[in-house]
């Protein structure tokens, strides 16, 4: 997850992160209208939501 305004780390350099991490269960979300501290910014509710849509997700039936 990242904040559409988040200055720590370009949007290239953690694209790049991502598709190193070896786990292919991975999402990788942009919020929108939210800069680093999204827990603490008036759209916070969209951070609860992406995370518990990760954690609720059900199991694969197939992994091939």
């Amino acid at each position: 997850m990242r904040g559409q305004w988040d200055g720590i780390a370009s949007i290239e350099d953690l694209i790049e992160f991502f598709k190193r991490l070896p786990n292919p269960d991975k999402q990788f979300a942009v919020m929108a209208g939210v800069s680093h501290a999204s827990f603490q910014q008036k759209n916070y509710l969209m951070v609860y939501h992406i995370l518990h849509s990760f954690f609720s997700q059900p199991e694969p039936a197939y992994r091939g």
